[in-house]
């Protein structure tokens, strides 16, 4: 992908977001900033410890972001989500924290008491109501709608939370874990292109969010078939991301992108690195069992890799979710009756060299 390419598919975001709300929504400054120096000194040690594991180093600091920063949204989440983590003396001062603390005078009302009280309810009817009393006092509030849309996903009203998500974004055009999460409902919906664009958008301004950059590639990848945008996404995640997990989405792509031989070796390295990574066994079979054979002809020679693959996945496999069962029990027996009927029967001893691409 050359220079201009890679620059008009970053921009892309920026066009979505035009589209899909015309033009923007609101801002919701007032909520992400503070005029208060030490509060924003606290708040950007806070993330830095956040980011570096490190909890118990960044509590003192989220403790001040909150206090000389009472309308920083941000902090006060990051706040009760460690204190909640945290549990114990932690969390019990974070929740008095919160429960004492009081409203503002008429001419100075804000709506995060309420709500930083609303997260803390026990139940999602309680924390639904006290939304709607937010709302109703504060129609601008992007944050309000969208904690009401997480409340809708969670009880499987999906409609009901995409509106609520559309109308954060549009209160508050800021606010980017809306587009996440708007990005995740309408994955659940089907809606998978749209989806991508406010997955785009979000990474796009998020991209230290490796979880939703994983998101972001599988729908890519897995769902949409976009090779050449995947790869893109592959790339930044690789920066930091050097599991093998990541490194089994990195062999699909080459597979997606037509590079079988390249695909195969990726399976391979990680099989020598990982030797109970069964699946990477299970999609060398599949590549040398229907991929790579081109004609009729070309199984004499593809399909004694594809048995070894294929009985090297059932001595390792030990099924993590239904696609792998479905494999164990049905699938790959099928496949090993189909080669025994070309082949004949075999007393080789499979191994990893045997499935190896010519050179």
């Amino acid at each position: 992908m050359g220079k201009t390419r890679w620059v008009l598919w970053l921009l892309l975001p920026l066009q979505a977001s035009c589209f899909l709300f015309g033009g923007g929504g609101g801002s919701g400054a007032a909520y992400t900033e503070c005029s208060n120096a030490e509060g924003r000194s606290a708040w950007t040690e806070a993330k830095m410890a956040l980011a570096s594991g490190d909890k118990q180093a960044a509590l003192p600091h989220l403790v001040v972001a909150t206090n000389k920063c009472p309308d920083l949204v941000r902090a006060h989440i990051e706040y009760q989500n460690l204190a909640k983590s945290l549990g114990g003396e932690s969390e019990q001062a974070m929740v008095d924290f919160y429960m004492k603390m009081p409203e503002r005078a008429p001419d100075d009302a804000s709506p995060v008491p309420a709500y930083m009280r609303a997260r803390l309810a026990d139940t999602a009817y309680a924390q639904s109501n006290a939304l709607d009393q937010i709302l109703k006092k504060h129609s601008t509030f992007g944050w309000g709608y969208l904690s009401r849309g997480r409340v809708n996903r969670g009880q499987g009203r999906l409609s009901e939370a995409l509106q609520s998500l559309d109308q954060a974004i549009l209160a508050d055009d800021g606010l980017i874990e809306a587009r996440l999460e708007r990005a995740q409902v309408l994955t659940e919906l089907g809606r998978d292109e749209e989806a991508a664009l406010d997955y785009k958008f979000y990474w796009g301004a998020n991209p230290a969010d490796a979880v939703a950059g994983r998101e972001y590639l599988a729908l890519l990848l897995y769902r949409l078939a976009r090779v050449d945008h995947a790869m893109v996404v592959l790339a930044a995640l690789k920066l930091a991301d050097q599991s093998l997990s990541l490194r089994m989405d990195e062999a699909a792509v080459l597979w997606r992108a037509g590079n079988s031989a390249a695909a195969i070796e990726a399976y391979l390295d990680i099989l020598q690195q990982e030797p109970t990574m069964a699946r990477a066994a299970l999609n060398i079979g599949l590549l040398y069992y229907e991929v790579v054979p081109k004609e009729e002809t070309d199984k004499i020679r593809c399909w004694p890799k594809a048995r070894a693959a294929f009985q090297i996945f059932m001595q390792r496999s030990v099924p993590k979710d239904g696609h792998e069962q479905f494999e164990r029990t049905w699938a790959v027996p099928f496949r090993l009756r189909r080669i025994h009927e070309l082949l004949g029967p075999t007393t080789t001893v499979p191994s990893l060299d045997m499935l190896r691409t010519p050179r």
